[in-house]
């Protein structure tokens, strides 16, 4: 079964890991994102021992860190659609396929969604999945940016480069609505996961700013090369986004990141 949206395009990630841009954006993604997440897992009680699922384990940079804190005796199943940039081992196991169409392993400790729900429009159905999937006690940990939220720039060269950003920005998150993401999901996220049967649910909100040539600006630059041919359907011309990624590069910059929400809840312990 294939899930297409009324443009006719096949629902789901914005993406792709075949690429050649990939192994940047993944890189760029894990260094922005990695830090705030593990902050999360530590303080829900990550430790040795632990079932823990990584889903849309991406790099698996996240994933090879989470083997760390659970071994000797714990175990890690990292899942992606593409997982060729992921690294199987001892306490790793590494599953390619679609979450919406794969039984997961049941009594895990752990599970991590980070940056999947929002692009899938089952998300909910997939959500539900993911708690049953969950042994009693255990915590679901769904990462999501709410990419409504656009008050970014804190500092621009110019107000040309502004309308650059503001331009890619507009054609790049109409792209991924076409393709089934909702972009503010994430703010209704604790709801959802409090339907589905979870509680000691509640979110961390948060983001921070980068200058030019580092992370969230970094990460747009690779999103405007991995996507270019839809930005330039949406009107952009090649020597914008030229001038676009020297932009995303000026020291001069500073751009605050989407607002990420990251949602925990607890499967009870008793029904």
């Amino acid at each position: 079964m294939s899930t297409t949206t009324a443009g006719g395009q096949t629902a789901g990630y914005m993406f792709d890991n075949a690429t050649d841009e990939a192994a940047h954006q993944l890189r760029h993604l894990g260094e922005i994102l990695d830090p705030g997440t593990r902050q999360t897992l530590r303080e829900i009680g990550l430790g040795p021992g632990c079932r823990v699922t990584d889903v849309g384990a991406g790099a698996g940079t996240l994933t090879a860190w989470l083997a760390d804190q659970v071994a000797p005796d714990g175990r890690v199943t990292a899942v992606d659609l593409d997982p060729r940039h992921i690294t199987a081992g001892p306490s790793v196991t590494v599953r390619a396929g679609d979450v919406r169409r794969m039984e997961l392993e049941g009594s895990q400790q752990v599970i991590v969604a980070r940056l999947v729900l929002m692009h899938l429009p089952e998300r909910e159905q997939v959500l539900a999945e993911l708690v049953q999937a969950l042994a009693p006690g255990g915590v679901l940990v769904v990462a999501d940016w709410d990419c409504t939220w656009r008050d970014m720039i804190r500092r621009s060269p110019s107000p040309h480069a502004t309308q650059l950003i503001e331009r890619f920005q507009d054609a790049l998150l109409a792209f991924g609505e076409s393709r089934g993401a909702d972009m503010g999901w994430a703010k209704r996220a604790p709801e959802a996961m409090l339907r589905a049967g979870l509680v000691d649910v509640s979110s961390r909100i948060e983001s921070r700013s980068w200058r030019g040539g580092t992370g969230i600006c970094l990460l747009h630059r690779s999103n405007s090369i991995q996507r270019e041919a839809q930005l330039l359907d949406a009107g952009m011309t090649r020597e914008d986004l030229t001038e676009l990624r020297q932009v995303l590069m000026d020291p001069e910059l500073i751009l605050s990141g989407y607002l990420m929400h990251t949602t925990t809840g607890r499967r009870p312990t008793t029904a």
